[in-house]
């Protein structure tokens, strides 16, 4: 109700090029003009009940629409390509209707992100304000992840495009060999075009929308989550966007992908964080957090300000993130990463300190160069322990902070700090610069860092992988001459954590979490087309002449 009138609503098919039809539901909260909401979805216009409800109720007319080649709408299904043309056409349509009054905003949820980012860029004057959780434009933030395919969500979405997602068998297709025929190109050749040479396919040419988003210039409010697999896609587009000078502000909570909006999805494992009902429930101590996601509520007020110039300027400072770990809480900045974060190297194999300042001196104390090997066997893959993992419960992974024991493989490096003095805070990017050699012409490495309790209980805090061949960049393979040591960069989650006081870090090395990645064959054929996999010998490097080191983002 707005107005004292009821919701009107009506399914339109709006003309696109190539002579599609998109089926679009048009939901107005009664006669006259007013701002639309775009939401373009591929998860049919029909699965988003309430959200012409609601934003009906603050007086926004709702447009959902069906995107080319899904739900109700014609023509042929082709992964973000396909996008930015049906965007902006669907843009003139609604601005050329009565009912609107000329202003649009956009919801953009996951792949819905990217079907309406043209429209921000192509209409900065209408766009008034947006919302992205998460805009996976470009591989490397939806399918790829320093070149390794994020297996565990890629395959099954694909999947799900052309069969029921009841039909798929996990054990059988994420190990299929060679991966590429893991879906028949009879059924959908989509797979095999988008595998063929991994993140270097042509398929990939014409589905790069990057540019929409260094073109968007409106108010932008970003959602994410530490435990979404596609956290990336959240922090990376926020972080363009703020350049632009439009307004932007940023919300991350211990959510999945899915959690990230509210709803069903609850992540603490076994680790109480707070509370999720935000009316009160019996495990709200006085003491604890709202772990809920505020969604609605900051959209609400949000969309609000900037479209219809109601209620206060949204609060500032601009960032507001839940710290996990020691005495969990919900903290505010100005700016991601955080400020006052800095650089703190911990080596391997430096004497170890309960206070991990800086240790570049103790670097260079180290023995001159160290070395560990182990045995990366794709037959016998290091398996996935919870973390930033799509909800998919078919594969068996739960999202979230649960207790890892990969540490007890023979073919996994662990390295622990002392157990520390006080606690550390730190908020940022991770990352470790690792020096490894290789007998395969190309191989994986995993990074994984875990906090380890006063009882020796290790669990998630972030992770990242490379693959060898991509370590420079995406756009040339580089193969490993076999022994030669390298410096492998590699990029892990963001993160804010607070690790307690009598905890350990620990940094865990190894070359494979499958099925959350592919398996690197290491034998350096086209890797989703390689039928044989071989043993791979991989060897860590530390000390004075290969300073191996995690790099935290510490804050104070």
């Amino acid at each position: 109700m707005f107005g004292g009138q009821t919701l009107e609503t009506r399914t339109e098919f709006v003309p696109v090029s190539c002579g599609a039809n998109l089926a679009t539901l048009v939901a107005l909260p009664g006669p006259g003009a007013y701002p639309v909401i775009i939401v373009r979805t591929v998860y049919g216009r029909r699965n988003l009940p309430g959200i012409a409800e609601l934003f009906g109720g603050h007086g926004y007319a709702t447009v959902i629409q069906d995107v080319r080649g899904s739900g109700d709408s014609s023509g042929e299904f082709r992964l973000l390509a396909q996008e930015p043309e049906d965007a902006v056409q669907t843009a003139q349509w609604i601005l050329s209707q009565p009912w609107c009054d000329g202003r649009l905003a956009i919801l953009g949820i996951s792949y819905l992100s990217a079907a309406s980012i043209a429209i921000a860029a192509e209409f900065p004057e209408q766009v008034k304000a947006a919302v992205w959780v998460t805009a996976p434009v470009r591989k490397e933030l939806l399918c790829f992840q320093d070149g390794v395919l994020r297996l565990h969500h890629t395959l099954p979405w694909t999947y799900m495009r052309k069969a029921p997602l009841s039909g798929f068998n996990p054990e059988a297709l994420y190990r299929k060999t060679p991966l590429v025929e893991a879906i028949p190109e009879s059924r959908d050749p989509s797979w095999a075009a988008m595998l063929e040479e991994g993140p270097r396919s042509r398929f990939w040419d014409g589905s790069d929308l990057w540019r929409h988003v260094e073109r968007t210039r409106v108010p932008g409010l970003h959602f994410g989550g530490w435990f979404d697999f596609l956290l990336d896609a959240t922090l990376v587009p926020y972080a363009e966007m703020l350049r632009s000078g439009a307004p932007q502000r940023l919300i991350i909570g211990p959510w999945t992908h899915n959690g990230t909006i509210g709803g069903p999805e609850k992540i603490s494992g076994d680790v109480s964080y707070g509370y999720w009902d935000r009316q009160g429930e019996d495990d709200a101590r006085e003491d604890s957090v709202d772990m809920s996601s505020p969604f609605i509520d900051e959209c609400v007020e949000w969309l609000n300000y900037w479209v219809r110039g109601v209620g206060e300027t949204p609060a500032a400072p601009s960032v507001r993130c839940f710290v996990t770990g020691h005495r969990p809480h919900w903290a505010q900045f100005e700016a991601w990463p955080h400020p006052s974060s800095r650089a703190v190297r911990m080596y391997l194999g430096a004497e170890r300190s309960g206070n991990i300042e800086d240790l570049a001196a103790a670097g260079s104390a180290m023995p001159g160069c160290t070395r560990e090997s182990f045995t990366y066997d794709p037959e016998n893959a290091c398996s996935t322990e919870g973390g930033a993992v799509w909800a998919f419960p078919k594969a068996g992974l739960t999202p979230g902070p649960s207790v890892s024991s990969v540490h007890l493989r023979r073919d996994v490096l662990a390295y622990d700090s002392e157990a520390l003095d006080s606690s550390m805070d730190m908020c940022g990017t991770p990352e470790v610069e690792l020096y490894a050699s290789s007998d395969a012409p190309d191989t994986d490495f995993v990074a994984m860092l875990l906090d380890v309790d006063e009882h020796g209980v290790a669990r998630y805090v972030s992770d990242g992988i490379v693959r060898a061949r991509y370590r420079n960049s995406l756009d040339g393979e580089d193969f490993l001459a076999p022994g030669e040591i390298y410096l492998f960069r590699i990029g892990m989650k963001g993160c804010a954590h607070t690790f307690g006081p009598g905890h350990r870090v620990r940094l865990i090395v190894t070359s494979s979490s499958f099925p959350k990645f592919d398996r690197n064959p290491n034998t350096g054929e086209l890797v989703y087309r390689s039928r044989e996999t071989r043993k791979a010998l991989q060897t860590v490097y530390y000390g004075r002449a290969y300073p191996s080191a995690v790099v935290l983002p510490r804050l104070g």
